[in-house]
C-alpha cells in the first residue's frame, strides 16, 4: 500500500529538486542575477541550471515535458502582473506589454533587458517547428485567463476602496481592456516575429489558434432569447446590412444591442445560396465556435472593445488562411456534400468572421482604414474564392459609396438600372455583390472614376 501511495504520490505532487528549481526562477528572474559574481556562487549557478532545465522542456520534443514547461512558464508570467510586485497592477500590465514590445526589438543575439520569463516566451516563436511555436500560445492562452480570475481577486480586494467605487461603472469594460491589451502586444509580436529561418507565421494551426484566443477575447455569447429578437430586428433591414453598428453599451457583462458588432441575419434566400452548413447540422449554443455563433447572430462584439484590438491582428490573418478556407470548401465538395461540407466555426467561418470584425472597425476608424489599403484592399476581397468573403466586402463597399460619394452612386445606380432592363438582366440589382461588380464595370465602360 505504501509503495501504491507513492507511486501516486510520484504523479500528483512535484519532486522536491524541481519545486526548488521553480521557486529559483521567480526570485532569479532577470539576466543580471546570473552574471558576473553572481555566479560564482551555488545560487547562481542553480538559477543558471533552473533556467536552462526550463527552457529544454519549452523546446522538447516531448509534448508532456512542453506542457510541464509552458505550466512552469505561466507562473512565472502572471508573476509579472501578480499587484504582489512593485507598483500597482494596472502599471504592471503596462510594464508587462513593454516588455513585450522590448523583446519584440531583441534580436535574440545578444542578453535582452526583458524579464527571462517574457524573453523565453517569445523565444518559442524563434524556433523552426510550428509545435514549439504553439507553445506561445497555448502559455498566452493560460496568462489571459489567470490575468481575469487576478483582476477579479483585485475587484474584491478594493471593494471597499473609495477609489474603486469612482469608477465602477467602467471598472468591467477596463478589466476588458487590460486583457484585451496584453492579448493584442503578444499577438502582434506573434505576426511580427520570423523564426530562426527567417520567415513568418505561416502554419495553419497556430494561426487558427491565434483567432480563438482573439475571438474568446472580444466575443460576447448572446442568451438564445435575445439572438432571436437580433434576427427578427435584422429580418426588416434591406439585403446590404451585412453586419450592424449600434452606439450604446454597458461596460458590464450585460448586453445591449448598442454599439455592438453582430452579424445581421439574411432572409431565407440568401440564407440558401450562400450557407455552407450541412441542412442537418445543429449548432449547440453552449459548444459551438465562437464564430460560428457570431455569423448565426448567437454572439455580438462591444465596439469598445474592437477599438483595442490592432487592425493588423484582423487583416493578417483573413489573408493568410485564404488558402485554407478554399481546401475545406473544396473538401467538402470532393465528399460529396454538395458544397455544404463547411461545418460552423471552420476556416470558412474564421475568415467572415474576421472579415466582419475589421468591417467594424474600419467603419468606426478612419485610421485603420487607411492602414489596411482602403478601398483597394476591399475591392481586392471581391476576387475571393469564398463568397462570404466577396459578399461582405461588396456590402461594406457599397455602404461607403452611398455615404462618401452619394452623388457618384445615383449616378452610376441609375444608368445600371437602365442597363439592367435593356439587358433584361435584373440580377444586376439581386444583391450588394451583384450591384456593386455591375456599377465597377458600368464606370470602367464609360471611363468614370470610382
Amino acid at each position: 500500500m505504501e509503495k501504491f501511495d507513492e507511486m501516486i504520490s510520484s504523479f500528483t505532487h512535484l519532486e522536491g529538486e524541481f519545486s526548488g528549481m521553480i521557486q529559483i526562477t521567480k526570485t532569479h528572474r532577470s539576466p543580471e542575477n546570473m552574471e558576473g559574481p553572481a555566479l560564482r556562487n551555488d545560487i547562481g549557478l542553480q538559477a543558471k541550471h533552473s533556467w536552462s532545465t526550463l527552457h529544454s522542456l519549452l523546446h522538447s520534443e516531448r509534448l508532456s515535458y512542453r506542457q510541464n514547461g509552458c505550466i512552469w512558464l505561466g507562473d512565472l508570467l502572471i508573476d509579472e502582473i501578480s499587484g504582489e510586485r512593485d507598483g500597482t497592477i494596472w502599471s504592471n500590465i503596462k510594464s508587462f506589454q513593454e516588455n513585450i514590445h522590448q523583446a519584440g526589438k531583441h534580436d535574440f543575439s545578444t542578453v535582452s533587458d526583458a524579464p527571462l520569463p517574457i524573453s523565453l516566451m517569445c523565444g518559442l516563436l524563434k524556433s523552426k517547428h510550428n509545435y514549439i511555436r504553439w507553445g506561445f500560445l497555448f502559455v498566452l492562452e493560460r496568462l489571459l485567463m489567470r490575468c481575469k480570475f487576478l483582476l477579479d481577486e483585485y475587484e474584491m480586494q478594493q471593494s471597499r476602496s473609495s477609489d474603486l467605487g469612482h469608477r465602477k461603472k467602467d471598472w468591467h469594460l477596463d478589466k476588458a481592456h487590460a486583457v484585451i491589451d496584453i492579448m493584442s502586444s503578444a499577438l502582434l509580436f506573434q505576426i511580427n516575429e520570423k523564426d530562426c529561418t527567417n520567415k513568418y507565421e505561416t502554419d495553419c494551426t497556430n494561426i487558427l489558434k491565434m483567432c480563438d484566443i482573439l475571438f474568446s477575447q472580444l466575443c460576447l455569447k448572446v442568451p438564445p432569447a435575445m439572438a432571436l429578437s437580433y434576427g427578427d430586428d435584422m429580418q426588416h433591414g434591406n439585403n446590404l446590412n451585412c453586419f450592424s453598428l449600434n452606439k450604446k453599451c454597458d461596460g458590464d457583462n450585460s448586453v445591449h444591442k448598442e454599439n455592438t458588432l453582430h452579424k445581421d441575419k439574411p432572409n431565407e434566400e440568401e440564407a440558401g445560396k450562400r450557407s455552407s452548413y450541412p441542412n442537418n447540422y445543429h449548432m449547440d449554443h453552449e459548444t459551438a465556435a465562437m464564430a460560428a455563433l457570431l455569423l448565426q447572430g448567437q454572439a455580438i462584439v462591444p465596439m469598445q472593445l474592437i477599438a483595442r484590438v490592432p487592425a493588423a491582428l484582423l487583416y493578417w490573418p483573413l489573408i493568410q488562411l485564404d488558402g485554407a478556407a478554399t481546401d475545406d470548401i473544396a473538401l467538402g465538395i470532393a465528399v460529396g456534400s454538395k458544397g455544404r461540407g463547411n461545418l460552423p466555426g471552420a476556416t470558412s467561418d474564421i475568415r467572415a468572421t474576421l472579415l466582419l470584425l475589421l468591417v467594424g472597425k474600419c467603419t468606426s476608424d478612419p485610421a485603420a482604414f487607411k492602414e489596411v489599403g482602403g478601398e483597394r484592399f476591399f475591392r481586392h476581397l471581391l476576387e475571393d474564392m469564398d463568397s462570404r468573403v466577396a459578399y461582405y466586402s461588396s456590402a461594406f463597399l457599397l455602404k461607403r459609396m452611398m455615404t462618401e460619394k452619394p452623388d457618384e452612386y445615383q449616378y452610376m445606380l441609375q444608368n445600371l438600372v437602365v442597363k439592367a432592363q435593356q439587358s433584361n438582366n435584373e440580377k444586376l440589382l439581386e444583391n450588394p455583390y451583384l450591384q456593386l461588380r455591375g456599377i465597377l464595370q458600368l464606370a470602367n465602360d464609360l471611363g468614370y472614376d470610382l
